[in-house]
């Protein structure tokens, strides 16, 4: 009977694991502690009920440890791109701490916080300075005595007392088996496994499938339009990885959805995906068509901040742009109240040629505003 950890509750598996039947298994490797050399293991891919792959992997609880420490076998679970899930204790053993301690309940809940936390400090720190002081003496100084674990104790990061154990847990959990473990997704998952994950709306499923339709050159009507869908109603934060496969797609096969975003109505009312396009443009390396930027009217009018007239203006002046409607509305922005919006319109103004209405009231506005 196996001890599973999840979200910080320790309890008592009391029946098997819906995981199916066990599939394949991959080598990962964790650099030992004071050169003992790379310290391996395996993942295992297996499949739940619905056929999504899921993944595991029995570690040490202490990567070469010595007899001060009982070591126990960690059960560490991965979703299908690497992100840590939970820990349990296979062999039904109890983690320790020094003294040969048990884990509490407070200590498990602290140690599965700890290994759901991607950028923990534990990140930049290397196994000897866990033990070695924290400064080095100057001549005649005493060694201070405060070593890397003491620290991160006192800064609430690791389970007190159980140092190496966090270190090497988090290792296991947040090293190679990361990568390792998105490329065994990627060979499990056919074209529509990656459309269910574009329609998760959950990002990392969304920007890993958009990466991977983009690699495998999935440019087909039917991915498109599912990518177009997002696109128009998903959040504002999935819009970065279906402009990336749109403009790739348009690169390849010649439709440009990814321009004729331009003109979407859910797009132009949504000021973050405005803003988000307008970045997917200022990056491409495409060259525009003629006249497409003059047709961007009223997007100035209905800019929400600086940084959204600044893409614009810039688009504009890179690409040479003039017109009499983009001046216009250029021009109303030196009544906003955001003074940045409204100097960084009179610069663009100030290089522009204007009808001979407009040149009088930008002088006018230069008189008012001698300070520009």
């Amino acid at each position: 009977m196996s001890v599973v950890v999840l979200f910080g509750v320790l309890s008592v598996a009391a029946a098997p694991s819906p995981i199916a039947a066990k599939g394949i298994s991959r080598r990962v490797n964790l650099e030992g502690p004071r050169n003992t050399g790379a310290i391996s293991g395996n993942v295992v891919q297996v499949f739940d009920a619905n056929g999504d792959p899921r993944y595991f992997m029995d570690v040490a609880s202490v990567a070469g440890a010595d007899t001060k420490f009982k070591v126990v076998t960690v059960r560490l679970h991965f979703d299908p791109l690497g992100n840590y899930v939970r820990y349990e204790l296979p062999s039904g053993d109890r983690l320790t701490k020094r003294g040969h301690q048990p884990f509490s309940p407070e200590d498990h809940k602290k140690l599965h916080e700890l290994l759901s936390d991607r950028h923990s400090q534990l990140k930049t720190i290397k196994w000897d300075q866990l033990t070695m002081p924290k400064s080095s003496p100057a001549p005649g100084e005493k060694v201070d005595g405060i070593t890397g674990a003491t620290v991160l104790t006192r800064q609430g990061v690791i389970v007190v007392g159980a140092a190496y154990t966090c270190y090497t847990l988090w290792h296991w959990s947040h090293g190679e088996v990361v990568s390792v473990i998105r490329d065994m997704t990627s060979s499990a998952s056919d074209q529509q496994d990656l459309i269910r994950y574009l329609r998760s709306g959950q990002y990392p499923y969304v920007a890993f499938a958009a990466d991977q339709l983009q690699t495998r050159k999935l440019f087909d009507a039917a991915t498109m339009d599912a990518v177009v869908h997002l696109m128009r109603h998903g959040s504002a934060k999935l819009i970065g990885p279906a402009l990336s496969y749109l403009a790739k797609a348009g690169r390849e096969t010649g439709t440009d959805c990814f321009l004729r975003c331009r003109d979407d109505a859910t797009l132009v009312a949504d000021s973050d995906k405005r803003v988000q396009f307008l970045e997917a443009l200022r990056d491409s390396t495409r060259e525009l068509p003629s006249g497409y930027l003059d047709r961007f009217n009223g997007w100035l009018a209905r800019a929400d901040s600086y940084y959204e007239v600044h893409l614009l203006l810039s688009l504009l002046e890179r690409e040479k742009v003039s017109s009499a409607e983009v001046a216009g509305e250029a021009m109303s922005l030196l009544e906003s109240k955001d003074p940045l919006i409204v100097r960084r319109s009179y610069r663009y103004l100030k290089a522009q040629k204007l009808s001979q209405s407009q040149q009088q009231k930008l002088e006018k506005f230069e008189q008012q505003h001698p300070d520009l």
